[in-house]
């Protein structure tokens, strides 16, 4: 029987066990990777054909995909699709999320005897549907082909939340349980921050590579928690994501600790609905902080060097190596900056050489000018223009510390640190003359100095740990003896 026989369609609140020879239309939210079941020999894909007989992998594998259905603003359902391994590979390649589509003649289950419900995203009906073509004749997916107004109103499902924004949680509270919430699942409100490029890694335990997304994700509580995607679902999905504009409310992500990165971080699993852009009314205010905050690491190193910390609080006394032993220790419930007094000596403050002194950003928009004398690389800002007035030049000065245990290297003398360092301001500095430089430079090179910092570590925003100079100043040698610490 053709789809065009069932004259029956039945939404999802219609649905109980006595239904049976219907359409159902609804519009994809969530969808899984298709799994697989045969026996290949090793050394051959899947569904590779053997070319010594006549049978085929493709005639004989079998797969199964999960498509979680919505038709109105409360209800939701699951449908699994069992079938040859050829009618998932169509069904896979042709429905993505935010398609509407007719289920023809699925078999209903209550969900509670399904298993695959464990595996399937939280939904709102007490039934599950099943489309497979060895047990119903007719059993189909199709597109669903209707008036442009109907379509338009299950698309517009898509925006509309499945929890509501105080059934949410804070990334910071996330972030501050630790390994504590390793694998519990938590409802997110957040904005991207940034997508990153897709990356390759070959499973071990199967030898097989798998290609994963790493998505960095922002609320007003915490400036950045990674998010990986794994399912090629959502990595085609999020290559329309806009950093700092697309907002998604995260239903069911799995919270997993990161060794390398010393925190938590969050990843879609089988049981996780993503809605982009949900129609909230905490949107506007989160898209507002979220372009209020500096990205950019030079951002981030001018904004500590603009008094955000008061450098006469900072009086914790550190060597270099305790500061890099607190950087790279495991602890996980710190915030991810500290501050710390460092007394140690410049040995390298590049004033007359070669070294970048002087950087520049966009008068309109503040980004950073790459190029010198060139312009801002947004393409819908006024800055974009060679014109002097629309750049600013400020300090931007690589310096390295050193003590009796070791050397900070990198560190950022940045803006009005920098001015109140060399007692003058950029202007100033680019008209004098290398002699004049060299004088200023050995002021502090090779002198032991009372060294303020901010650190910042390495998270999933920065790979890079953070050194921030936010005072320094010749040191007083009493006060180094009676302060220095041996280790």
């Amino acid at each position: 029987m053709c789809a065009s026989e069932i004259s029956t369609v039945k939404t999802i609140a219609q649905i109980n066990d006595e239904t049976r020879n219907f359409i159902l239309v609804g519009v994809v939210i969530a969808k899984s990777d298709p799994r697989y079941f045969s026996g290949h020999p090793k050394g051959r894909g899947p569904f590779e054909a053997d070319s010594t007989t006549a049978d085929t992998s493709h005639e004989t594998a079998r797969g199964v995909l999960t498509l979680t259905l919505r038709d109105s603003n409360r209800d939701t359902i699951n449908c699994t699709v069992w079938g040859k391994a050829d009618t998932i590979i169509h069904y896979d390649g042709a429905f993505a999320i935010g398609d509407v589509i007719d289920v023809n003649r699925p078999q209903v289950a209550a969900s509670m005897f399904g298993r695959s419900e464990q595996y399937s995203p939280t939904v709102t009906s007490p039934y599950c549907l099943t489309v497979n073509d060895q047990t119903v004749q007719g059993a189909q997916i199709t597109r669903h082909d209707g008036p442009a107004q109907e379509l338009q109103r299950f698309r517009a499902l898509l925006r509309m939340p499945l929890v509501q924004p105080g059934e949410t949680i804070p990334l910071a509270d996330i972030v501050a349980s630790g390994s504590g919430c390793n694998g519990e699942t938590f409802n997110v409100l957040v904005v991207v921050r940034a997508v990153r490029a897709k990356r390759d890694v070959r499973v071990a335990r199967s030898n097989q590579v798998k290609t994963f997304r790493e998505v960095i994700l922002m609320d007003g509580s915490h400036g950045g928690v990674l998010m990986k995607l794994w399912s090629d679902s959502y990595i085609r999905w999020s290559e329309q994501w806009v950093p700092l504009k697309t907002t998604l409310l995260i239903v069911d992500a799995r919270a997993e600790f990161n060794a390398y990165y010393k925190t938590i971080c969050l990843a879609v699993d089988r049981k996780t609905i993503i809605t982009q852009d949900p129609a909230v009314p905490q949107l506007a205010s989160l898209l507002n902080h979220a372009r209020s905050i500096p990205t950019q690491e030079i951002d981030v190193v001018c904004s500590l060097a603009s008094g955000s910390v008061d450098p006469s609080t900072i009086n914790t006394v550190m060597t270099v190596q305790q500061i890099l032993d607190r950087t790279e220790g495991d602890l996980v419930q710190e915030e991810d900056q500290f501050t710390a007094l460092c007394y140690a000596v410049i040995t390298r403050f590049d004033l007359d050489g070669c070294s970048r002194l002087v950087s520049e950003r966009c008068a309109h928009c503040r980004s950073l000018v790459r190029e010198p004398n060139g312009t801002c690389g947004k393409y819908d800002c006024p800055g974009q223009t060679t014109a002097p007035d629309a750049r600013e030049p400020f300090f931007d000065i690589a310096v390295d510390v050193t003590d009796h245990t070791g050397t900070l290297t990198g560190c950022r003398m940045a803006s009005r640190v920098a001015e109140t360092v060399l007692c003058c301001d950029v202007a100033t500095f680019l008209r004098q003359t290398d002699t004049q430089r060299t004088v200023l430079k050995w002021k502090y090179l090779l002198d032991r100095c009372a060294v303020r910092l901010i650190v910042k570590r390495r998270s999933a925003v920065r790979f890079q740990h953070l050194y921030s100079i936010v005072d320094c100043a010749i040191a007083d040698p009493a006060e180094v003896e009676a302060k220095l610490k041996v280790y």
